[in-house]
């Protein structure tokens, strides 16, 4: 799995909650971060946790790099700011949305689902 947040304790709280859960996590602060832990992985990552806003990049365009580099990868996409300004319409692939600060139960139901650990979609959990 991949945490891609340019808030450094956003990373580590994800990233214990992740390894926690049995996630083995790959962290990066920007887009061009994400790229290279894509390189050095050679693309294993099953999993994309993606801020909306970085400061190098729109999330769902990194998605869509990242899609070019080693193909779709189920991605949720994480945002502090309202559903107003969240433009994911061509987002690729399997795809969830939510606004932080999420719930730990709710997050980890949306990583579980997009990874396959989970049948149904999380709703308001």
């Amino acid at each position: 799995m991949l945490v891609v947040d340019d808030d450094p304790l956003i990373c580590q709280s994800y990233d214990e909650i992740l390894r926690a859960h049995g996630y083995d996590v790959a962290l990066a602060g920007s887009r061009r971060a994400a790229l290279q832990e894509i390189e050095r992985l050679a693309g294993a990552i099953d999993v994309l946790v993606l801020d909306i806003a970085l400061p190098d990049a729109d999330g769902a365009d990194l998605a869509h790099e990242i899609t070019d580099m080693v193909g779709l990868r189920p991605t949720l996409y994480v945002s502090g700011w309202t559903d107003e300004f969240w433009n994911l319409s061509a987002a690729p692939g399997k795809w969830l949305v939510m606004q932080k600060p999420i719930p730990v139960p709710r997050f980890l139901a949306a990583v579980d689902y997009l990874s396959g650990r989970r049948a149904t979609r999380p709703e308001n959990e």
